[in-house]
């Protein structure tokens, strides 16, 4: 059962807190540090760490999709922390409340992290192979969060190894490439003792999602220049070479394989497959599901969910049988939407378009929590423009159909008035397992890593290595759940299309608003021009945007100012 390790760890997780400080942490809280060196205490403090990342996702969100090609702000996201994270305006973004509780988030489970490798080198425990397992997990979960620190803060990173039960306010800045060296030594330690896929409990760390993890710390080293590359021991040509190696040995060697169906990826019903590496758990259960505090449960279901109680055409008017939530359609949070960018990249037989974006509602009889009549078609909000005569044909059978000029201006690919209300939704979030429509507390578990990111990973390191007749092949294998009978050539890839601008056209097609895409278009070394081009909205990047910068409030509490410093380009 997926939520075999939530039970465990959250009686043991209840006294692990920290506080608002600029890293003032207790890894251990309430529990004494006679408890904490124990078997159990220890096990109990690396199990932890699992809980802690179901705060991860919401952090992530805002990070790593807004601000991006792909997604823009709706009507209620202006104003709030997502359009604060979008548009890249510097006082916004430095005093973000979402930037620094991602700031405190990271560097509190790094410190428990931290307590972990120490506490248990320093633990008699029963069983060396266990204790082996424990040191390589709290060492590839500390790896991880070095990994999100660095990447999202670069050089203006705080540097810790060692774990403290006291405010700190003074900050270590010692560069990126010493991250990269911690990073890659725990990796090596973790890889030594960690089970196969197969021989672990899902969701906990094990031997291929090290190799996934060292696949993306591998390539987003590879975008750093050659002083950071050989302070680390490295060339960009070999970062990409063992990457190649790592996605090779991820595909074949662990039983991991791409599902035949796009959309099962993402069935609430499918939380357990062969194509999932890694995902944060979260329960059916409320008691363990962040319903006291609302702040460790998963929202993302309602994030990417428009008005469809409405037609962009009158949004004065409600559709009778469509309601403003649904238990299946998503609770309408009309915060996060898909550019026009995002929904142009699909060729219209690509399956993983339907597959991800919302295109047709059907009535809902009664009340919201009830299930669609799905012979009963009410709305169709297109995603290609349609003729006069499709639109009557619906019309005459009362069905309102949004046409996309509707939603956006497809010139400028700016999104009209009402097209940011009523807008595609997402469906990779939905989740239909919420016991009523306007639960916010949601159930579903969130991906993290999975085999859809392998292929595209080894494609782009085939094109940065020149290797691009092994590029297409791999994305030819990628690409052959997404084919439409009969409209197979209209998927086909050839050698003289893998570049980087293929890569991360195909990146949008396969991994869409899946947590990773800022860091995605980060390691590219594309990323300023490449928004700017695609994302309308956004008009204020810069090339320091690249980084993001440390919250107003860490830097209030910082006493050796004169060395720890603010990224370059932010006041």
């Amino acid at each position: 059962m997926k939520n075999i390790i939530l039970i465990i760890l959250i009686a043991s997780f209840a006294g692990f807190t920290s506080c608002d400080d600029f890293l003032k942490e207790d890894p251990k809280g309430l529990i004494s540090d006679s408890y904490a060196k124990t078997e159990e205490g220890v096990e109990s403090l690396v199990l932890s760490l699992y809980q802690r990342n179901r705060y991860l996702a919401e952090r992530l969100v805002r990070f790593a999709d807004c601000g991006t090609d792909l997604t823009t702000y709706a009507t209620n996201g202006v104003g709030w922390p997502y359009e604060e994270a979008m548009i890249y305006n510097d006082p916004l973004l430095v005093s973000n409340r979402w930037n620094s509780q991602y700031w405190k988030y990271l560097y509190n489970a790094l410190n428990i992290a931290n307590t972990g490798v120490l506490y248990i080198q320093e633990t008699s425990i029963s069983n060396e192979k266990k204790k082996e397992k424990l040191i390589s997990e709290a060492h590839a979960m500390r790896a991880f969060y070095l990994f999100m620190i660095v990447e999202t803060w670069g050089p203006a990173s705080h540097y810790a190894e060692t774990p403290s039960q006291t405010v700190i306010t003074e900050g270590y800045q010692p560069g990126i490439a010493k991250f990269y060296e911690r990073i890659l030594s725990d990796l090596e330690i973790a890889g030594k003792s960690l089970d196969t896929p197969k021989n672990t409990q899902f969701g906990r760390m094990n031997a291929g999602v090290v190799k996934a993890l060292k696949m993306r710390v591998l390539m987003a080293l590879a975008a750093y220049n050659e002083d950071i590359l050989g302070q680390v021991g490295y060339t960009k040509q070999k970062c990409y070479e063992e990457t190649v190696t790592l996605c090779n040995s991820i595909i074949n060697d662990y039983g991991y394989k791409l599902l035949d169906r796009y959309a099962s990826v993402f069935d609430v019903n499918n939380q357990i497959n062969d194509e999932i590496i890694w995902s944060i758990q979260y329960s059916g259960d409320l008691k363990y599901n962040g319903m006291e505090t609302n702040e460790d449960a998963n929202h993302l279901h309602r994030y990417f969910i428009g008005w469809y109680n409405k037609s962009a055409k009158n949004t004065n008017e409600n559709i009778d049988g469509l309601w403003s939530h649904s238990i299946v359609y998503g609770r309408e949070f009309r915060c996060i939407m898909p550019t026009y960018y995002y929904l142009s990249c699909f060729n219209k037989y690509d399956k993983r378009r339907a597959e991800s974006l919302q295109t047709v509602w059907c009535r809902i009889p009664d009340n919201w929590n009830n299930q669609p009549i799905y012979t009963d078609t009410l709305l169709i909000r297109a995603l290609d423009p349609v003729t006069p005569g499709y639109i009557a044909d619906y019309n005459a059978k009362g069905v309102i159909v949004d046409e996309i000029t509707d939603l956006y201006d497809t010139v400028t690919g700016v999104p009209t008035i009402n097209g940011r209300s009523c807008h595609h939704s997402l469906t990779k979030f939905l989740d239909p397992s919420r016991d009523e429509a306007k639960r916010e507390e949601g159930f579903k578990d969130v991906i993290l890593m999975r085999m859809g990111e392998v292929y595209l990973t080894l494609a782009e390191a085939y094109v940065r290595t020149n290797q691009l007749e092994k590029a297409a092949e791999t994305i030819t294998t990628l690409r052959k759940r997404a084919l439409t009978d009969g409209h197979e050539d209209e998927l086909k890839v050839t050698v003289s299309d893998m570049n980087m601008a293929f890569i991360l056209e195909e990146g949008a097609r396969e991994l869409g608003c899946e947590l990773n895409r800022w860091y995605m278009l980060k390691r590219s070394g594309m990323m300023i021009d490449w928004i700017k081009e695609r994302n309308p909205d956004i008009t204020l990047i810069k090339s320091h945007h690249i980084y993001r910068p440390i919250p107003q409030d860490a830097l209030y509490e910082v006493t050796n100012l004169d060395v720890f410093k603010q990224n370059e380009g932010y006041n």
